[in-house]
């Protein structure tokens, strides 16, 4: 999607160091902005719950989905070999064609945002 759509990985979690987001995005391989977000601006923009969870927005500034990147995991800590389902990249993708997504929200699996004023 280079040239066509922006992406951020959103850090929300206000005691996380800055040397643990340098280490996972290391680890991972992330080539993407990060962005800190203790103050949990982007969160409530997006209504984030949880991470992971995505959060698409067209053109116009509109949210059109929120949810899990794919169904990877089954239940916390229970993973499929590979993901069936590819919600964000249908999302994105919907978005890019001036579409709504199939889904606009689809409930994730992971831990919660805590400290949510």
């Amino acid at each position: 999607y280079a040239g066509k759509a922006h992406f951020w990985l959103i850090y929300p979690d206000k005691s996380e160091s800055d040397s643990a987001v340098e280490k996972h995005l290391r680890d991972y391989r992330y080539r993407i902005p990060a962005l800190r977000d203790r103050a949990h601006a982007l969160v409530k923009h997006a209504h984030a719950q949880f991470t992971p969870e995505a959060a698409v927005f067209d053109g116009k500034g509109a949210m059109v989905y929120r949810g899990r990147i794919d169904n990877l995991y089954v239940s916390f800590g229970r993973a499929r070999p590979a993901p069936t389902t590819h919600e964000l990249k249908d999302a994105i993708q919907a978005a890019l064609d001036g579409q709504p997504p199939p889904k606009a929200e689809v409930a994730g699996i992971g831990c919660y945002i805590s400290d949510m004023e």
